[in-house]
């Protein structure tokens, strides 16, 4: 299969609220995450092409952390009683946009590259 993404996709551990138009819509908890976007789980269905506020909060160098992002929903799948969906950020995380974020993705992404791609199993 052929990868399209523009950026590395990784793990940390989040949890985020999820917010449309100023109030709490859903709680999620989040999977793979990049500099462009995310994929996250939850309860209720997210729509798709609606922008939504996501607020995630996450560990890094053991104090938690969080950043306000925005992002539009580029497909939605319910699996079991819960869903899951593919978010894309309104504007990239880079070091100025997201700083807490981006030097957590940042750290995700050396570690990544260290025990995925020089170790050998």
């Amino acid at each position: 299969m052929i990868e399209n993404r523009k950026f590395t996709r990784v793990s940390i551990k989040s949890v985020a609220d999820v917010m449309i138009s100023g109030s709490l819509a859903n709680q999620a908890y989040l999977g793979e995450i990049s500099r462009g976007g995310l994929e996250m789980y939850t309860k209720l269905p997210l729509q798709k092409d609606v922008t939504y506020t996501i607020k995630p909060y996450f560990l890094f160098e053991g104090r938690e952390m969080t950043e306000t992002l925005k992002g539009k929903v580029k497909w939605s799948h319910p699996i079991r009683n819960d869903f899951v969906s593919g978010i894309e950020f309104t504007k990239a995380v880079t070091d100025n946009s997201y700083p807490n974020l981006f030097r957590c993705i940042e750290q995700a992404e050396v570690y990544n590259e260290y025990f995925f791609t020089k170790r050998q199993c």
